[in-house]
């Protein structure tokens, strides 16, 4: 079934507000806002230990990483299941979970580390690391979701070289 529009705009609407209402808190003064290690841009103070600090790190790693992983592991595991009834795998369901895991799980894992423990000892290039995969995540979904769906494929290699991938060829690069 197709999705309206009223509900595309609503789901998209929401996700901006939900992104701004996280992105404020630290302005607010719920968290706090500090250059990373390297000076490039910001992020979370990772060596603030008090209360406020521990609070938001936790609801955010929590409303923003521990939900949105079960959501999509949910849905993935539903899409699986369909394609497996009909026997049309068109995408590896797996996929997007796992470089949700990988890209932010370091993250995560530092800033929890950080809310109990003193990150300052790690040298700042080491902490630079999990942010710099994390900001990756939009390029890496990119080719997730392009490179994934055979349709999308057959129209980049169409697009690269001029020629036109037929069904049969698809079906067995995919298997």
């Amino acid at each position: 079934s197709k999705m309206q529009w009223s509900t595309a705009i609503s789901m998209m609407l929401f996700s901006w507000l939900f992104a701004a209402f996280w992105a404020v808190m630290p302005l607010l003064g719920w968290g706090e806002y500090d250059y990373e290690p390297l000076r490039t841009c910001c992020t979370l103070d990772y060596s603030k230990g008090d209360r406020n600090y521990i609070t938001f790190l936790f609801a955010l790693s929590i409303f923003n990483f521990i939900i949105p992983g079960f959501i999509m592991l949910t849905a993935y595991q539903s899409i699986h299941h369909k394609f497996k009834k009909t026997g049309n795998y068109k995408f590896n369901t797996g996929l997007p979970l796992k470089t949700l895991v990988i890209c932010w799980g370091p993250y995560c894992l530092l800033c929890f580390y950080a809310a109990v423990e003193n990150v300052t000892f790690i040298s700042p290039k080491y902490r630079m690391i999990p942010a710099v995969i994390a900001k990756t995540v939009p390029m890496v979904d990119a080719f997730v979701y392009a490179l994934g769906n055979e349709n999308y494929r057959g129209g980049i290699w169409q697009f690269l070289t001029g020629q036109k991938i037929e069904k049969a060829e698809v079906d067995n690069k995919t298997k």
